[in-house]
């Protein structure tokens, strides 16, 4: 919705929380706490991508959800265009669906 309605940095916004949020899951399936989001993607990445339990392109995923969002949140000047946006869910959809094999 936030899409269609051109509220693209919105959309970023909430990409990367619905990523975070299924990451969270997971770790809290393994007894691993934390509120810090640097802290949870290092996790995963340790967990998951380094011992080839998931593909190196999902921790490229979260980590380019991170920026995005800390981008459009902070940025000034940054703008995304519909059709980046539009991949960046492509790839939440995505990211979301291998979260789920593991919990």
């Amino acid at each position: 919705m936030l899409i269609e309605n051109g509220r693209l940095r919105a959309a970023v916004n909430r990409i990367y929380y619905g990523m975070f949020y299924a990451l969270l899951a997971l770790a809290l399936k393994h007894n691993f706490k934390t509120s810090k989001h640097r802290q949870l993607i290092g996790w995963f990445n340790k967990q998951f991508v380094k011992t080839g339990i998931v593909d190196t392109k999902y921790g490229k995923i979260i980590n380019d959800a991170f920026e995005n969002r800390s981008d459009s949140d902070y940025g000034l000047f940054v703008d995304f265009t519909n059709d980046e946006v539009q991949e960046m869910y492509k790839e939440m959809q995505e990211f979301i669906n291998e979260i789920k094999k593991y919990r």
